[in-house]
């Protein structure tokens, strides 16, 4: 499998619309780049880039491609050589329906910065990973 570098994930981001963020002190994060993406259904989707790797391992990618991206390696490999963004069809968030976030997980998150917006769509593992991003910003 061919695995990206920092400068393809972030040619990725940008051909798909996604947005560079700062962190909750309105500083760029040092460490990695956080870029947001909004989809149609009102959820949304993170990433991070390390500034401090060279390349992605195999299984680090599939992780980013599943979880973060929500893309194949075909559609993202398709928008860094081609410039074409990817359509991503019949994605869900994978907390069913009417089952919120524990209230003292949603409170940690609101805490620390995530605008309350954003926990619609949350899975609890997608909850988690964010809190944890948001405690490292700081």
């Amino acid at each position: 499998m061919r695995v990206p570098r920092p400068g393809d994930l972030r040619r990725f981001c940008v051909v798909d619309g996604w947005e560079r963020g700062a962190d909750t002190a309105g500083r760029r994060v040092s460490k990695h780049e956080v870029w947001t993406k909004r989809l149609p259904d009102g959820r949304a989707l993170y990433t991070a880039i390390s500034k401090g790797r060279d390349e992605y391992g195999v299984p680090l990618f599939a992780r980013i491609l599943k979880s973060q991206l929500q893309v194949t390696a075909a559609q993202f490999w398709k928008a860094v050589d081609k410039g074409e963004p990817p359509r991503r069809l019949g994605i869900h968030s994978s907390r069913p329906p009417g089952e919120p976030l524990p209230f003292t997980l949603a409170e940690r998150l609101l805490a620390a910065g995530l605008p309350q917006a954003e926990l619609a769509g949350l899975s609890h593992a997608e909850a988690e990973r964010r809190l944890a991003e948001l405690g490292r910003s700081v």
